[in-house]
């Protein structure tokens, strides 16, 4: 009993939290994530998102590897739209901020904003923001109904 306390409270901190609709997920910057100029390489940015994703869906329950193995269905980007606004650096710590854009039968899409964690004046505008579109697919390829599996409030928030 006592390991799987301590094995809900180590993924409920990983997998952040969800507040007033919004899933809150923190991540550090470590050296391998920076460039040769000392910021984060641009790719990065779509690592800590789908990172955050990947926590959110954790947090409400749907297994994705549970849904690949048994159901042969799998989440994938369809369209992607990232924005930096200013570049976040070694040692820094960000919070991703996740909420739903909208939700249709076969797609969902989200906004992620990642902010600096610790600042002397608080922005209202994210470090970097991003829109991404996400389908569920098959093992042929084919794009399939998302609602049955969505059915938790955070996807019933708009």
């Amino acid at each position: 009993m006592k390991n799987h306390l301590l094995k809900s409270e180590i993924n409920n901190i990983i997998n952040g939290e969800i507040i007033n609709s919004t899933h809150h997920y923190f991540t550090r910057i470590f050296y391998e994530d920076t460039d040769a100029g000392g910021i984060v390489y641009h790719a990065n940015y779509l690592k800590y998102f789908e990172r955050a994703r990947t926590s959110l869906l954790n947090l409400i329950k749907i297994d994705q590897k549970q849904l690949l193995e048994k159901n042969k269905l799998g989440f994938v980007v369809r369209n992607i739209n990232l924005r930096i606004n200013k570049s976040f650096q070694l040692n820094q710590i960000l919070l991703v901020k996740t909420c739903l854009k909208s939700a249709k039968k076969s797609c969902i899409v989200l906004k992620h904003e990642a902010y600096e964690t610790i600042q002397k004046t608080n922005s209202i505008i994210p470090n970097v923001a991003c829109e991404v579109q996400i389908v569920m697919i098959d093992d042929k390829n084919k794009v399939r109904d998302i609602s049955a599996i969505l059915d938790h409030p955070f996807f019933k928030n708009i």
